[in-house]
Order: structure tokens, then sequence, then C-alpha cells
């Protein structure tokens, strides 16, 4: 799809994002309530490395206590402080996050890849007026009710990726890309922020801001 091509040649490239090795970074997460009260917060150190196969760790302090989570490739381990958290389903959980926190830092550059379902669904305005153009993707089973949609909104002019919105089992999202940072020659993200929105992407409430920053991409 050319409107995705021209968006990944906007972003660094397929080439350069193909060479990358390893990546790392600080990720600062607010979380707010639907009265925008603030929720948490939390500082995490992800590492995310892509080759010879996909290995993650993610570290964070809670209360004082430092929290740990490790894909090796084949398993996933958590420790809580000195402590090993064996729990299958919650050990399922930490698995899903680091999926789920790698995927959005891979778009658009994997968007053409193979097993996902795209359609071009034209120009629409987000809020405020900005007008993008729209593409759908189904990224697993469109047969599955349990697949998650995604909407990822470009500049028509620049191709930058503006925006994405997914619909996940029980609620849409609406993320808004602030900032990039281009140190290593692609677009990583900078700044996020994220609302719940309705079906027509009309904002409820903000639900959470990101910051990205110290990376380190090495290839």
């Amino acid at each position: 799809m050319a409107i995705i091509e021209k968006s990944i040649d906007f972003h660094g490239g397929k080439e350069n994002w193909d060479e990358i090795q390893s990546i790392a970074m600080v990720r600062d997460i607010w979380m707010f309530d639907e009265n925008g009260n603030a929720e948490s917060y939390v500082r995490q150190e992800n590492e995310f490395r892509l080759k010879p196969y996909f290995e993650a760790k993610m570290s964070w302090e809670k209360d004082s206590i430092q929290h740990r989570v490790i894909f090796d490739g084949l398993k996933t381990q958590y420790w809580m402080g000195e402590n090993e958290i064996q729990n299958e389903g919650f050990l399922q959980v930490k698995k899903r996050e680091i999926d789920a926190a790698f995927y959005v830092l891979t778009k658009p550059f994997d968007l053409l890849d193979e097993e996902k379902y795209l359609s071009y669904e034209g120009k629409t305005e987000l809020s405020g007026g900005v007008v993008v153009e729209a593409v759908k993707v189904i990224d697993g089973d469109p047969k599955d009710p349990g697949t998650d949609i995604w909407w990822y909104y470009f500049d028509p002019k620049t191709f930058e990726m503006v925006a994405y919105k997914v619909k996940t089992a029980d609620h849409y999202s609406l993320v808004y890309n602030l900032g990039w940072d281009r140190t290593y020659g692609i677009s990583l993200p900078a700044r996020r922020e994220s609302y719940r929105v309705d079906s027509l992407g009309n904002h409820l409430y903000k639900r959470a801001s990101y910051g990205y920053g110290l990376y380190k991409v090495s290839k």
C-alpha cells in the first residue's frame, strides 16, 4: 500500500529499520482516571533485542520495590524484589505487556509484513479538525472476535504517522504521536498521549501520557 510505503520512508526507511539489532530506552508512564485525576506514574527501563530472535527486559521501581520482567525468547520470568513470581496467569499478563510495548514501537515499519489485513478508509478528521488519511489494519485472524482492530492515521502531505486507534475487547483507545526522536536516523516515539474514545473517535477522557528518552539503538 503506497501510503504506508511513503510513511515508512518518512520515518527513516525500511532498510534502516531492518539493520537494528536492539533498542533500549527509558519510558515514563502517567495514567489518569476518567475524572482527570492522576492514577499512577512509573519510570520503566525497556530493552528489546530484535535479532537473532526476540528478547525483552523491563524494570521499574514501585513502592521502593524493584520489579523486573524478562522474556528470553522462550519463557517469561518476573521478579518482585528478590522474589520470583511463578504464577502462570500473571506471567502471561506480563508477556502481553511486553508485546504491547514493542508492538507500538515498530510502527509504521512492519505494517506491510505478512499476515496483516489492510484496507484504505480515505480521509477523516481527528479531534481539532486535523485531516488525516486512515488505514485499517487487522493483525491476526479477522474471524476471531478477540482480534484487535487498528486504524493508523497519516498526514496527507508528509505521511507522518500522526495517531492510531485500536479497538480491543472492551474499549477504544486513540493515541497521538506528539514528538519523535530521530537520533539514530529513524523516527522513534518521544511523546504520546492516549485517550479513551467512542467508536467514532470522540474523546471520552485522557487515559495516559508517555515519554520516551535516553534511546540506545545498536545496528
